[in-house]
């Protein structure tokens, strides 16, 4: 997971190239959309011109037939005849004979199924229709029209001037009747056979009509009526599914009468001629998506490899591994370089850090011995004042003593290492004291309180006697005992065992001056100002070795007695000496 965060190469590299493929099929579903929408768009407008057109051929065609019955009905002498009350019956039947005729004569001019009379006076109907009008279609349209025309329907004003459908016997007709006097005269279609002449036998499925409420008017449609919303509504496309299948509708609403010219077109077919591409497509699609992945795997290989390679050598680095080494084997001339470039970069850190390594410690060597230098002549010269006076006086004895114990404390100044178990700084600082009790007699009293798994602990040489010695200096005068306390404990802190060392004594205290100065230590210490040398190389040198985070000093004034110094330093076993430097 490292590999991919958001802000790396890989991660970017990688949506780069998902944003290329997304974009690409993008551009291709939109594509297919619009060319869609596009062949939805021509195929409705072929066949909205091709249902207007064949309205307006039946509308042509319904007119001839108009025509041809209004003129026959008030200008041909024989329906006249029929209309009157006083024919005789020869001239009857010889006018019905007349009609007759015409009607026979007009089927196969103006391709109707066939024409009618009826007379409402004597209750006369007879037909001519075409040879495939059998007798019992004739008896059910006759059945049927006659009541109609009796009671006036093909008179009333919706269906006043216009051809009226009509379902006769489970098939649909197209009627057109006109009222003469006391006579009907009319004619009638099926509406398949309407059609027929204008879509063929191939379309003849799908091209229909629907009367005004929607009803199909064909029994052979798989539908068998449509919402009138959808046929009136130009505005948007209209679909209606039929047996799990989605069809454009596509209409047209003719002259002639309450009704509409509806075609259905599956959706499935609008890319019929189109699906011969789709394989194409297919292959192309299946193109661009190998190119993406090859791409990604060229990338991969000469990009996002080589920067993995070089981003764990910078890791291992970061580590302090000063062994890596970036293999420049198979990898382009440009990363290449790089890998050089950072192969002699890791050789210099190597070489420099190394150099700095052995100049610190040698800087912390010769600090050190310049630190324990400035405490020594100090010390020194205080004990050959003292000596000087005790010839003086005509002391031997005592000179012999003092001299003893300064050759002591030389000696433990001078060849004492970098640190000390603290069982020979105490023994030091007792000798110290001796030391002090010669100058100032009956004037200092030393008590220690340590335990003994503490003598073993590692501390810097001269800890502990430098505090003694400030107090001696500053507090100790003829005719007075200080008494000084050295109380030393182990604690844990923070999972580590840690030396605590509190040293306080019987006089004045610090200063309220001095306790400001001193309550951060670090920066008492640092301040150039000041001249208490002790504390600072004490200071110094325990940061050396302990480290400066692992040391900590506290001055205050000890309730009803004088000044305490409590020091805080990690409890490290003498004999470990490689844990201490």
């Amino acid at each position: 997971m490292k590999h991919f965060q958001i802000n790396s190469v890989r991660f970017k590299l990688v949506a780069f190239v998902l944003l290329i493929f997304v974009l690409l099929t993008a551009l291709i579903a939109i594509n297919n959309v619009i060319a869609k929408k596009d062949v939805q768009n021509k195929i409705y407008d072929t066949m909205k011109e091709t249902i207007t057109m064949y309205q307006n051929r039946l509308s042509d065609g319904f007119d001839i037939v108009d025509n041809y019955l209004t003129n026959f009905a008030y200008d041909d002498m024989d329906i006249r005849i029929l209309s009157s009350d006083y024919t005789s019956s020869t001239q009857w039947y010889s006018s019905l004979y007349h009609i007759q005729k015409s009607f026979r004569s007009a089927l196969p001019i103006y391709d109707m199924d066939g024409f009618f009379l009826y007379t409402l006076k004597e209750g006369t109907y007879f037909t001519e229709t075409n040879t495939n009008v059998s007798y019992d279609k004739s008896r059910d349209f006759k059945n049927t029209l006659i009541p109609l025309l009796q009671d006036g329907v093909f008179l009333e004003k919706n269906n006043k001037n216009k051809w009226i459908p009509l379902k006769i016997a489970d098939n649909y007709y197209l009627f057109r009747v006109i009222r003469i006097h006391s006579c009907y005269i009319g004619t009638w279609i099926s509406t398949s056979a309407a059609l027929q002449p204008l879509v063929g036998k191939e379309m003849n499925e799908s091209v229909f009509f629907a009367d005004g409420s929607g009803s199909v008017l064909d029994n052979n449609m798989p539908v068998k009526s449509i919402q009138v919303p959808k046929i009136t509504n130009q505005k948007h496309y209209q679909y209606e599914e039929i047996e799990n299948i989605k069809n454009l509708i596509v209409s047209c609403k003719v002259d002639f009468a309450d009704a509409y010219i509806i075609t259905l077109i599956p959706e499935d077919q609008f890319f019929m001629d189109s699906n011969r591409y789709t394989p194409l497509l297919v292959t192309a699609i299946l193109a661009v998506s190998a190119l993406m992945v090859l791409a990604a795997i060229i990338i991969n290989h000469l990009v996002i490899k080589p920067l993995t390679r070089l981003n764990a050598a910078i890791s291992s680095l970061k580590n302090g591994n000063l062994d890596t080494v970036v293999s420049t084997k198979k990898v382009s001339t440009e990363f290449g370089e790089v890998y050089n470039a950072f192969n002699e970069m890791v050789r210099e850190i190597e070489a420099l850090k190394i150099d700095v390594y052995e100049e610190k410690l040698s800087r912390q060597h010769i600090h050190t011995q310049y630190l324990k230098l400035q405490i020594t002549p100090h010390f020194l010269i205080n004990c050959l004042s003292m000596a000087y006076q005790l010839a003086e006086i005509n002391k031997p004895d005592l000179m012999k003593i003092m001299l003893k114990d300064l050759s002591q404390h030389l000696r433990y100044t001078l060849s004492s290492g970098e640190t000390v178990s603290l069982k020979q700084e105490l023994m030091h600082v007792k000798n110290y004291i001796e030391l002090s009790k010669i100058r100032y007699p009956n004037g200092i009293a030393l008590f220690t309180d340590c335990i003994p798994e503490a003598m073993n602990a590692t501390v810097i040489p001269l800890l502990i006697q430098n505090f003694i010695e400030n107090t001696i200096k500053y507090e100790v005068v003829m005719g007075k005992t200080i008494e000084i306390h050295i109380s030393i404990t182990v604690t844990k802190r923070e999972e580590r065992d840690n030396l605590v060392i509190t040293i306080w004594d019987t006089g004045c205290g610090f200063s309220e001056n001095i306790l400001n100065q001193i309550q951060d230590i670090r920066q008492y210490v640092k301040d150039t100002r000041l001249k208490h040398i002790g504390i600072s190389n004490v200071l110094q040198r325990a940061c050396l070795i302990f480290g400066e985070e692992n040391c900590n000093f506290y001055f205050s004034n000890r309730p009803d007695a004088g000044a305490q110094i409590k020091l805080n330093i990690p409890f490290v076993p003498f004999f470990i000496k490689e844990e201490v430097i």
